[in-house]
């Protein structure tokens, strides 16, 4: 499933793709096709420990979540839980992890719009209620 979808001819990644082949990885583990040389090999080629815990966070996330849709749907087809979850370019049909793509600060609450209409009590500070 792996190979079949992002080969292994690979000289240099971005932590993007890192993730995103780690997740894969995690994935592709989930569902009993092991590759742990691949998944050094991603990790190898990034020095930074932050950026190294990322893709270890990343391959743990991709195998808990076929392992558990495995439990769900009772399959024993390591390909529908593959399909599941990475589509036929290689890409997560979900965000591996949140925190390591760009663009995840949108998720915070900081970054959306404030709500239309007035406030509730349960928005104003204890003092502000009186």
């Amino acid at each position: 499933m792996y190979d079949r979808t992002f080969g292994t001819e690979w000289d240099d990644l971005d932590r993007e793709e890192a993730v995103e082949r780690a997740f894969a990885l995690g994935v592709a583990d989930g569902v009993g096709s092991k590759r742990p040389a691949e998944l050094d090999r991603i990790l190898d080629a990034f020095e930074n420990a932050y950026d190294r815990s990322l893709i270890e966070l990343s391959y743990d996330e991709g195998r808990t979540k076929a392992l558990e849709i495995a439990a769900e749907t009772d399959t024993d087809d390591p390909d529908a839980v593959w399909d599941q979850l990475v589509d036929g370019a290689g890409s997560p049909r979900g965000s591996p992890v949140s925190a390591a793509l760009p663009g995840a600060i949108t998720e915070l609450t900081l970054t959306r719009s404030p709500r239309e209409g007035p406030p509730s009590s349960l928005d104003l500070p204890s003092m502000l209620r009186k």
